[in-house]
């Protein structure tokens, strides 16, 4: 039997919800993660409130996605419009946990890891962009738990585990597999990020662009990336190993050149330049980059090769 006996199309619906839930969490951690003041990043115990007036939210105004449609966007105390940014980031919560499934085996250890990997890509991606900031309370953690999920496959590597297909067919699928592996969407298989691969993707991750950085520095006098950059590349590297970490390296400079440098020939940038550098947030890049290459990297390099040849 399956590891959970749901079609895949009534476990979105279950886990959807929850999702919405984890989605308004993203939202309280991208506010509050980079305030200066320790009591404004208290993601704990703090009670949630309108970051204009500091009025307390009401638990039905706060329920996820309908509590902005019903206050129409608005602070039900002083009227302080809420960014889109909220139910967006709660819609892209409940699209992450309902249909992660699809995609990764449901149950298994790539399954945690790719749910893990969003939600934190999310919150980043609009720190960065709001605030240019990449917080460490996030990323450092996410460094020590992408080196230990390479741990379990040592363990357990032959264990298997079912689950529903989209066609009344069941999928077994290696349950501490720490690689991509055939979902009711997806028909891929990868090899197994190793803790090795891991270790190397967190070193090369953090160490590559910070050498790089300082002869950028050494050259311009000023600094190319910010160390919020290295660290999530250090982290993406121990999730998905030194290869793929180089991958979404140079998707996400591409992609921050293809913004960047119209950027530049517009003048748009002036505002948030440092001695006549136009900054932008490269962890949106970074973001964006990342399911790409997860998904496509290798069919990328391929055809790059192909090409070249």
């Amino acid at each position: 039997m399956p590891f959970m006996d749901l079609p895949p199309w009534l476990l979105s619906l279950l886990l959807a919800p929850f999702g919405l839930i984890f989605g308004s969490f993203s939202n309280v951690l991208i506010h509050r993660l980079p305030q200066e003041a320790p009591e404004d990043r208290n993601v704990v115990t703090r009670a949630s409130h309108c970051p204009a007036c500091k009025a307390k939210i009401k638990p039905w105004h706060n329920v996820p996605l309908f509590g902005w449609l019903w206050l129409r966007g608005k602070c039900a105390a002083c009227g302080w419009r809420i960014p889109v940014r909220y139910p967006l980031v709660e819609v892209l919560g409940g699209l992450i946990l309902g249909g992660a499934h699809w995609f990764f085996p449901f149950g298994t250890l790539i399954w945690f890891k790719a749910v893990i990997c969003a939600y934190a890509l999310v919150v980043l991606f609009f720190t960065d962009f709001t605030e240019m900031i990449l917080p460490d309370a996030i990323q450092f953690p996410l460094m020590a738990l992408g080196v230990l999920c390479a741990l379990p496959q040592l363990a357990w590597p032959e264990t298997l585990l079912k689950v529903w297909d989209r066609q009344d067919t069941l999928i077994q699928a290696l349950a501490f597999h720490n690689g991509l592996q055939p979902a009711p969407a997806f028909r891929g298989f990868e090899a197994a990020v190793t803790w090795q691969a891991s270790l190397l993707g967190l070193v090369i991750g953090y160490g590559g662009p910070a050498l790089l950085n300082q002869i950028y520095k050494w050259i311009r006098k000023t600094d190319g990336l910010g160390m919020g950059d290295f660290k999530m590349l250090a982290w993406l590297g121990a999730f998905w190993g030194w290869g793929p970490m180089l991958g979404i390296l140079f998707l996400g400079a591409g992609l921050g050149a293809a913004v960047g440098v119209p950027l530049v020939l517009l003048r748009r940038g002036s505002d948030q330049t440092v001695s006549g550098q136009t900054m932008l947030p490269f962890g949106c890049f970074l973001a964006l980059a990342t399911p790409v290459v997860v998904f496509f990297g290798r069919a990328l390099w391929l055809g790059y090769l192909g090409w070249v040849g």
